[in-house]
């Protein structure tokens, strides 16, 4: 899989080297946000919208990390009291006719 994947790597590594290659001589006249950059290099205008769509990406898996793991902690939390209860009710004393020493209150069965 390993050979597979450095094949491809290595593919898509001469696809690149080939379009800036080809497109080196070429230049674009951009019209960013009412300034506009005359002559910019197509080299130059590839690797800023390739660094702004990898910050974007990183930025948005990163929220999503720190959610998810955030949603966890939450959940570990509860797992933890939920154990601690059910090993309190373990060790709930019983009376002499068998039952839990336990009265339930009004809301405690809600």
């Amino acid at each position: 899989m390993w050979f597979v994947r450095g094949m491809v790597f290595l593919a898509l590594l001469f696809a690149l080297v080939y379009f800036f290659v080809t497109n080196s001589g070429q230049s674009v006249d951009i019209n960013l946000f009412g300034k506009q950059y005359l002559g910019v290099s197509m080299y130059w205008v590839v690797v800023v919208s390739f660094m702004i769509g990898f910050g974007t990406a990183v930025v948005l898996a990163l929220v999503r990390e720190v959610n998810l793991q955030r949603g966890m902690s939450r959940l570990r939390k509860l797992i933890r009291d939920k154990d601690r209860e059910l090993a309190d009710l373990r060790t709930l004393p019983l009376r002499e006719d068998g039952s839990a020493a336990f009265e339930a209150k009004d809301g405690d069965l809600e």
